[in-house]
């Protein structure tokens, strides 16, 4: 299998092997025989570890392939080692469950649990309940279908004013000053989705068939519980969910929607307030960055160095071995994100910037994510560098936060401007984000729903969570079909809540910051080294973080930020 060395240059320039599934095979097969021969708990031990040396290489193979092939959808090469993994990956992950029950069934485990610590087989033994050998077609089919989305996605280009963009790169125009221009961006965008509808509803329908058969193999009852335990949430479940949800109806809701309301009144189109106004935040336009995008890199290398000589540290590292891909630009898949790479240590950064204050959301969100795998990358076992993503999304939406007092560099006279509107987008993102979530426990508990049945629950939750949006004027939202542009629906089931749970800790570490931003950022960068040691409620515990599922925390958080967001002088800042 390949080797790699953490003393490269530049990341790109790293070649990349296709990987041979019977060679990795073989090693998990020999390391399947090794721990059943093992003769004592430290022969075990050493078995164990050279486990997690392969699953780090293999990892580091499969996240560089993944790189490559985002970076460019249309690359030949990529895109056949993108489709040998999704082919390969499954059967890799049976042989690799095949030796985690000979690891369980270790006369040593006492002692291995000792060593290890209890958590990570806990881990384990969930993910077991995950795969099987029959199921290996069905999650290969899977991994296909997903991709056909992906590829739609990336590869698909808007006609706007005479010229050809991305889907991200019409972001410049749906959130244009100019009304009429958005209003023609929009519904440029919202063409493509609709003139596509039936083919990503069949897609989508497929995914949620193929993720029904496989959890009626692996015996649920439907997907719901087995998507948890894929995204291996061992204290929380479906219904801590729902109880969340109506928290936030309860408690976010009024004020997200006070906020939206107050949109309308200072854009000044009152009953008129369509879709596509939304996109605006200010009459005088939304928060522009003052900087191109190696202008952005350079402020936010500069902003590290005065905030945290270890955060510093892995930002210069990864602009110096070229560790971000920031640029939007043809046949490169959408959105952001951050992908640790084991064997290199280091991280990477995806994105697509577009021009729009989002360039700098993301780039303090992914490098949030970036510091914590830098941080946690010590840990001997894999499982421990990083917790759950509800928790890791707590990395990255916090530092979008406790960036804040550096704005300046990046905003110029758009700084108020930013601050304000950033902090009114992280309250009423979350009801949206509880849409996502009701609306994928809804579809998993009713499979067999058609696409229009789906759409049209959709739009229902809309109206209980965002009753300010109106769709007159476009039949395709009208009928609920906003959330064929949502990623995470198709690629990753049931992960999108963790963005919610994550915002709302986000907003605590942001109230502290106001009174000591010093203390605040410690307290980060130790929540941040405990990496994933911990299950969720016990890792927020040892970090002195409120629980948002617990007690009043929804409802005192959004107190902090109404009165926060009441300091500002709107007319000043708007004029």
């Amino acid at each position: 299998m390949q080797h790699f060395s953490t003393a490269f240059d530049d990341l790109e320039k790293i070649e990349i092997e296709c990987p041979d599934k019977l060679e990795i095979i073989a090693l998990h097969d020999e390391l399947i025989q090794k721990i059943k021969s093992a003769a004592s708990a430290k022969a075990a031990s050493e078995v164990l570890k050279e486990y997690f040396r392969i699953s780090d290489t293999i990892s580091t193979i499969f996240n560089l392939i993944y790189i490559r092939h985002t970076c460019d959808t249309r690359n030949k090469k990529y895109d056949e080692l993108s489709s040998l993994v999704d082919e390969i990956g499954p059967e890799i992950n049976v042989k690799s469950n095949e030796f985690i029950k000979a690891l369980l069934a270790s006369p040593f485990i006492n002692d291995l649990e000792k060593e290890f610590g209890k958590y990570f087989f806990d881990l384990q033994k969930i993910s077991l309940k995950t795969i099987s050998n029959e199921i290996i077609p069905d999650l290969i089919e899977e991994n296909k279908t997903v991709a056909e989305y992906v590829k739609l996605i990336a590869q698909s280009l808007i006609e706007f004013n005479g010229q050809k963009y991305t889907l991200s790169e019409m972001g410049k125009f749906t959130t244009s000053i100019d009304r009429e221009t958005r209003k023609n961006a929009s519904k440029a965008v919202w063409k493509f989705y609709a003139d596509n509808d039936e083919t990503i509803g069949d897609i989508y329908d497929r995914l949620v068939k193929i993720r029904t058969k496989i959890a009626k193999k692996l015996g649920y009852q439907n997907f719901l519980q087995l998507g948890y335990d894929r995204m291996r949430r061992l204290d929380w479940n479906p219904r801590d969910a729902e109880i969340y949800r109506r928290k936030v109806l309860e408690d976010i809701v009024p004020l997200s929607n006070k906020i939206f309301q107050q949109q309308k009144d200072r854009l000044g189109y009152k009953d008129d307030t369509k879709y596509y106004d939304y996109k605006v935040f200010y009459k005088t336009g939304n928060p522009l960055p003052c900087k191109d995008a190696n202008g952005l890199i350079q402020a936010a290398e500069d902003m590290y160095k005065n905030l945290s000589p270890i955060a510093s540290k892995y930002f210069d590292f990864m602009v110096k071995h070229n560790c971000m891909d920031v640029l939007s630009k043809p046949g490169k898949a959408s959105g952001g994100y951050m992908t640790y790479i084991p064997d290199l240590k280091t991280a990477f950064i995806f994105s697509n910037f577009n021009g729009t204050s989002g360039d700098v959301d993301v780039l303090t969100h992914e490098f949030g994510h970036s510091l914590q795998g830098f941080l946690g990358a010590d840990y001997m076992v894999p499982d421990y560098r990083s917790p759950g993503m509800e928790c890791c999304e707590m990395h990255s939406m916090s530092m979008e936060f406790l960036t804040y007092p550096y704005m300046q560099n990046f905003f110029g006279k758009d700084t108020e401007k930013y601050l304000y509107s950033h902090t009114c987008d992280a309250i009423t993102i979350i009801p949206y984000i509880v849409i996502v979530d009701a609306f994928q426990a809804y579809v998993y508990e009713h499979p067999d729903i058609s696409h229009k049945e789906r759409k049209a629950y959709w739009r229902q939750l809309e109206k209980t969570y965002l009753p300010h949006l109106t769709y007159e004027d476009n039949e395709f939202l009208a009928s609920g079909g906003y959330w064929l542009k949502q990623s995470h629906i198709f690629e990753v089931p049931l992960y999108y809540l963790d963005y919610s749970i994550a915002q709302v800790v986000a907003l605590e570490f942001f109230i502290e910051s106001l009174k000591d931003q010093q203390k605040t950022f410690e307290k980060y960068i130790n929540f941040c080294k405990l990496g994933g040691t911990l299950p969720f409620r016990s890792l927020l515990k040892a970090a002195d973080i409120a629980n948002p599922f617990d007690g009043d925390t929804l409802k005192e958080v959004a107190s902090s930020i109404m009165k926060y967001l009441d300091s500002f002088d709107l007319n000043k800042i708007d004029s």
